[in-house]
């Protein structure tokens, strides 16, 4: 098709408001239509000023676009028509969701830069990898000559649905606009449209939406037309907060997004969200603090665009707003992400008003076509500043990767990780690293690393690494990226902690939007090392198929059954793979019997791991043996026959350490006012990953349950504690206290722990902090015996009554404090102020109010997101697979404090070695020191299974994610009392 103009109109800006009014004038009608109306009826541009041979978004959607939001088919198909119609348009697939939704991208560009595109992207990348640049007169012509790249996505949270409908009329305008604002976009830009990240939220909340919604439509800001259901549609089918999952790359949505926009090397990423809907219109530049791996550079240009977008607004004479509550220290949000890789990542958050039209406080209805026009105007406004400064941000662009590959600082260091036991977490962790486009290998030969930092922050001056250490340089494209993500513990700027302690002081709030520790191998309970230099190491990459193939296990071409020549009494799976809890569930689904040893043992010159899987001949069905052939293929693991059940150390095979498993037959706890967040990371780790099967239920409904069916009942955290302990009720509460009398597991997380917890109504020994002020002595006595019993050390002179000899010289310091000499933390200390025993409190022991109060002012304190030491006892069965100190994460003002009967397998280390990475002020070190993190309490026949934080949180905590599944998968067998089967 010829492109023909017609003189310019705007449709951004001042001349839109102008062409508005015509058209509203024209119609002769303004006296007889509601405000509402008038709003859905007038056009976004006169139509004369598009091709006519484009179709209208309502030609094909069957109503104009912001009247209502379009649906997520209806979308597509508008998207495959203008495909079909426009030369300037191309619509590409890049992922399926979970429902089986696929996801699509829509590139326009004139029809030169069309036939180009191949060489517009290899253009890019050799910008983007200066290394792959012949000179600076190459990289000076690809600066010149390349049209400014762009990603507009929007919508990722589901229920957020402006975004959407703009990205509709977007394309339509860049697609058929004649005028020349639209005709130097597509001559000058390639424009990508990511128009619904989420489909699956959008469609499950526009489906609620259309439930909740009279024939009269209602503006009441509360009404339940404005709000949805509890699952509404931020989260993606598992609920998940795609917008925190750039990172992490956990979900199908990510991955293909991540993939594609990285493949195109975008100069600009736009990331529309919306926000309440009594507010205005917010957008960059963000307030302290800001991650410290973004560029510079970047943060001025986003405050450039943010200077354009603002006179676009004004032009309008609408509200908006930069900073306040907006801020980006956590780096894992789509235009933060974007950021980190080069682009200039900006941000919208529009009023939200669920497809209607909404009251605001002022008295002002605020109307959706509103919320898609400023949405659009935005798009437009940050499309023309990209198009005027493109060679500038082209050469920044550049610039930026130019100091990334050099060997200047900062963040110049090397990141190392020793081949980690856990084959599987290892490869989970590498296809990772490989899908952030972050180069890595590993060493030939063993080499020494120099000026290093551990993940337990102990500086060691020197140590030997052994061949197969991952080695990831930071001289590479994606330095800025590899920093965020692995970084043990960046720290904001003393000037925002005294903001932020004078507004907790001062006004009991906070200034911290998100988490403030995120930090990848710390959520993985990798050992791993920054090195300020390791000298010349020869490393092999890791290739593409070098990570894992997108689920629990490890790629199947790695599986296998050792063969020997003797007669097989059994098979064994190392409990040290994380695959080990995929392997159960197929070994118990399939009808066999598996065995789980709860100590190490060695058979046949091979060591197994406590937590490892027996599966003995006799005790299974015939046909053992290609069935886990079959397990070996599928899940990537070893299994080893063993001919005899003689062990060469350890326990025999054929003894009482290897115990039962119980199939577990598994509830988990859905509906307000349960965390939709928590329960979706939990249920897609059980359902998703490992392959077991769920069955959510509505807590709301618990009396109407029937709990005799199942053994394991999981609470995940809760948004509201108090709300959940009402809910339940005392009657709620003896209810699951008789069943799990009766054998069930019930594990808790988080708030909801707290409310198992409860010192009135709770189940178990368990209690909370402020509960118990007046026997913070007991429980630190208990704590200071449960970690001596860990190292118990016999002076048999004492034992039989002998003389002691006399000290020759005074006990070595620094094993007094914990310190082993070469560098290596403690494990377990006795810092009487990390329990809350205090001089202070000591002081006022009699004075329960005086405690009280202090308790208080230290919850003030409580951290916001952080990752702290939590010291295991490696011998307990929750702690299979996880060694003797694991990083957890920890948020919230809750401290659980443990004594015996109660067992404490994970408990948080002691003030002075607690923070690992963010934020943890004084007050919460001394509140959270040497507290429970994780208990087992045996009630009867059942037991209670506390975790004083989400075990999975955002769905990559691999480390204790891997407590959670034992307490899921072996609980039934190894820590409740099943009937002998009659």
């Amino acid at each position: 098709m010829t492109e023909t103009y017609s003189p310019a109109v705007r449709v951004w800006g001042h001349g839109l408001r102008l062409t508005l009014l015509a058209a509203i004038v024209s119609t002769g009608c303004v006296a007889h239509h509601s405000t509402a109306q008038r709003a859905a009826e007038s056009p976004f541009a006169l139509p004369g000023n598009h091709d006519e041979a484009i179709p209208t978004p309502q030609s094909v959607i069957g109503h104009a676009v912001g009247a209502t939001a379009v649906r997520y088919d209806a979308l597509v198909k508008y998207l495959h028509a203008l495909d079909e119609a426009s030369p300037y348009v191309t619509m590409t697939p890049y992922a399926e969701s979970h429902e089986g939704r696929t996801l699509y991208y829509v590139t326009i560009a004139s029809e030169q830069n069309h036939r180009r595109l191949n060489e517009i992207q290899t253009g890019a990348a050799r910008l983007a990898d200066p290394r792959l640049l012949a000179d600076d007169a190459e990289a000076e012509q690809l600066v010149q000559s390349l049209p400014g790249i762009a990603w507009m996505a929007y919508s990722i949270h589901g229920d957020e649905l402006s975004g959407a409908d703009a990205a509709m009329q977007l394309a339509y305008q860049l697609a058929a606009g004649w005028d020349d604002e639209t005709r130097r976009l597509r001559d000058e830009l390639v424009i990508h449209i990511d128009p619904s990240m989420n489909p699956d939220g959008r469609e499950r909340y526009l489906t609620q939406l259309q439930q909740l919604t009279g024939k009269i439509s209602n503006t009441d800001p509360q009404s339940m037309q404005h709000a949805g259901l509890w699952s509404a549609g931020r989260g993606n089918h598992y609920l998940f907060d795609l917008n925190r999952d750039w990172l992490m790359q956990v979900h199908p949505e990510t991955r293909g997004r991540s993939a594609v926009i990285q493949s195109w090397h975008p100069v600009l990423v736009v990331d529309s969200h919306e926000m309440g809907n009594q507010d205005t219109y917010l957008f960059d530049p963000p307030r302290d603090p800001v991650n410290p791996a973004l560029g510079e550079s970047v943060l001025n240009w986003r405050r450039r665009f943010s200077a354009d977008q603002a006179k676009a607004f004004d032009r309008h004479g609408w509200s908006y707003y930069t900073g306040e509550w907006y801020e980006e220290w956590y780096p894992g949000y789509t235009n933060a992400w974007a950021s980190l890789n080069g682009a200039i990542g900006l941000l919208y958050e529009q009023a939200s008003l669920s497809a209607a039209s909404v009251k605001q406080a002022s008295g002002e209805i605020a109307h959706y076509r509103d919320a898609v026009h400023h949405q659009l105007v935005s798009s437009l406004a940050n499309l023309e500043t990209l198009r005027t400064h493109r060679a500038d941000l082209w050469r920044a662009y550049l610039d930026d990767r130019r100091w990334a590959v050099s060997d200047r600082g900062p963040f110049d260091e090397v990141f190392l990780l020793p081949p980690p036991d856990d084959r599987s977490k290892l490869l989970r962790f590498t296809d990772l690293l490989k899908r952030q486009g972050i180069e890595c290998g590993t060493s030939l030969a063993a080499f020494e690393g120099r000026g290093l930092r551990d993940v337990w922050g102990q500086q060691i001056a020197a140590r030997t690494f052994p061949a197969g250490t991952l080695v990831v340089r930071s001289d590479q494209p994606q330095r800025r990226i590899l920093h965020a993500i692995l970084g043990f513990d960046p720290r904001p700027s003393d000037e925002f902690l005294r903001e932020e302690r004078t507004e907790l002081e001062n006004r009991r709030d906070t200034r911290i939007y998100d988490v403030t520790a995120w930090n990848l191998s710390m959520a993985y309970g990798l050992d791993t090392f920054w090195a300020d230099d390791i000298g010349d190491v020869t490393t092999r990459p890791i290739d593409a198929n070098g990570g894992s193939n997108g689920t629990w296990a490890v790629p199947a071409a790695r599986g296998q059954v050792r063969e020997n020549d003797a007669p097989v009494y059994g098979w064994m799976v190392n409990g040290n793979d994380g695959a080990v809890h995929a392997a159960i569930v197929r070994l118990l689904d399939a009808g066999f019997t598996p065995r789980v040893a709860s100590k190490s043992v060695s058979v046949h010159d091979r060591h197994y791991d406590s937590g490892s899987v027996l599966l003995r001949g006799h005790e299974n069905p015939p046909g053992a043996a290609e069935f886990v052939q079959g397990l070996a293929e599928s899940l990537g693991v070893e299994v080893n026959p063993v001919a005899t059940a003689l062990s060469q150390t350890g326990p025999d095979l054929g003894g009482q350490r290897f115990h039962l498993l119980e199939r577990p037959r598994v509830a988990i706890a859905t509906q307000w006012p349960m965390s939709t967040t928590s329960f979706g990371s939990l249920w897609h780790l059980l359902d998703a990953r490992v392959g077991l099967r769920v069955s959510p239920i509505n807590i709301q409904h618990l009396d109407e349950i029937d709990l005799r069916i199942y053994n394991v009942l999981i609470l995940p955290d809760t948004d509201s504690p108090d709300k959940l302990r009402a809910m339940l009720g005392e009657s709620g509460l003896d209810l699951v206290k008789a069943w799990v009398e009766s054998g069930g597991t019930l594990i808790a997380v988080g708030a909801s722990a707290a409310v198992v917890a409860d010192k009135d109504h709770g189940i178990g020994s368990v209690r909370i902090r402020r509960d118990v002020l007046d026997k913070l002595d007991e429980y630190s006595e208990a704590v200071d015996r449960e970690w001596s019993a860990r190292d118990v050390r016999i002076d048999s002179r004492s034992v039989w009554g002998e003389p002691q000899p006399a000290v020759a010289s005074p006990p070595d310091e620094a094993k007094n404090n914990g310190d082993t000499g070469n560098g290596s933390k403690h494990v377990g200390g006795n810092d009487a102020a990390a329990n809350g025993d205090s001089k202070d409190d000591k002081d006022d022991k009699d004075d329960i109010e005086t405690l009280k109060r202090r308790d208080e002012w230290l919850r003030l304190f409580s951290p916001v997101g952080v990752i702290a030491a939590g010291v295991l006892n490696s011998e307990h069965w929750l702690c299979f697979g996880a060694g003797p100190r694991l990083p957890v994460f920890v948020s919230g003002d809750y401290a659980f404090m443990s004594k015996p009967p109660v067992v404490t397998p994970v408990r948080l280390d002691d003030a002075s070695h607690l923070r690992l990475s963010g934020l943890l002020w004084p007050e919460a070190r001394e509140r959270l020191g040497r507290s429970a993190w994780a208990t087992v309490e045996r009630v009867e026949r059942g037991q209670v299974i506390l975790f004083a934080a989400d075990p999975f949180f955002r769905g990559y905590f691999e480390g204790t994610g891997r407590l959670f599944l034992n307490a899921v998968i072996l609980g039934p067998g190894m820590g409740a009392s099943t009937p002998l089967p009659w």
